[in-house]
C-alpha cells in the first residue's frame, strides 16, 4: 500500500507573538537565502515549500518552522497511479464492438415418435363418487330455553380479620440500623504547605533537527 504524503505550503504568515522581522531573519537562516529574497516569501502569496513528505517528516518540518516563528500548512496529497507505458494501453477505432452479446443456441426437440390419439373412448372417464353417508340418527336438538350449561354460584370466602392489629399512621416498622463510623488513624499523615509542589516535572530538552538538508521550493 503506497504511503500517504504531505505537502507543506507557506502564506507569509508567521506564529503568534513572533515579529514579522525575526520571523524573515529565521526563514532566510534556515534555508540559507539572503534577507531581500527571505522578505519577498512573506507577501502573502501561497507557496510549497515541499511537496511530498511522510506525515512524520511533514511533522518534523512544521515544529521547526513553527519554532522559528514561520506558520505552514499540511495538506495530504491526492493519491497517485502508478505511470503506466504507452504499451500497456491499445485504442480500437470509433465504433468498434467491444463485447458481443452471447445468443443461446437452439434445442431441437426430437417429435417424430410422439402421437397424439383422437379417440375419446380410449380416454379414461372419473368415476363419480358419492358423499359418504354419516349417521346423525343420535343427535337431538334441545328446543328449550334453558342454558345448555348451568351456572354455579361461587360463595365469596370469608376472613377472619380478629388477629390483625394496625399500626397508628406515621409508626416506623423497620427500625434503621445506626452504623457507627470507623475510628480511622490520622496519626502518621502529614500535609504540605499550601502551595506546594506534589509533582516535579523533568524539562526534557527539545531535540534538535538537522535542516541543512532542506531546501525551498521556489515552483
Amino acid at each position: 500500500m503506497q504511503e500517504q504524503t504531505f505537502k507543506v505550503t507557506f502564506k507569509g504568515k508567521t506564529v503568534r507573538g513572533c515579529e514579522q522581522s525575526q520571523a524573515i531573519a529565521n526563514f532566510a537562516k534556515l534555508f540559507k537565502l539572503p534577507a531581500s529574497k527571505a522578505e519577498q516569501m512573506f507577501d502573502g502569496k501561497e507557496r510549497t515549500i515541499k511537496k511530498s513528505l511522510s506525515m512524520e517528516k511533514a511533522g518534523q518540518l512544521r515544529g521547526v518552522l513553527k519554532k522559528a516563528g514561520i506558520k505552514v500548512s499540511l495538506i495530504k496529497n491526492e493519491s497517485e497511479l502508478p505511470a503506466l507505458g504507452s504499451g500497456d494501453w491499445e485504442l480500437n477505432e470509433p465504433g468498434t464492438v467491444i463485447l458481443r452479446p452471447v445468443t443461446a443456441p437452439e434445442v431441437h426437440i426430437e417429435t417424430s415418435h410422439m402421437k397424439v390419439s383422437l379417440d375419446e373412448s380410449a380416454l379414461e372417464n372419473a368415476e363419480d363418487k358419492e358423499p359418504p353417508e354419516v349417521d346423525i340418527n343420535h343427535i337431538t336438538i334441545d328446543d328449550s330455553e334453558e342454558p345448555i350449561i348451568e351456572e354455579s354460584e361461587v360463595e365469596v370466602p370469608e376472613f377472619n380479620f380478629e388477629d390483625v392489629e394496625v399500626d397508628e399512621p406515621g409508626t416506623v416498622i423497620v427500625n434503621a440500623k445506626k452504623v457507627e463510623i470507623p475510628d480511622i488513624p490520622v496519626d502518621a499523615l502529614s500535609l504540605d504547605d499550601v502551595g506546594a509542589q506534589l509533582v516535579k516535572k523533568d524539562k526534557i530538552e527539545e531535540p534538535e533537527i538537522d535542516i541543512s538538508s532542506i531546501s525551498l521550493n521556489k515552483d
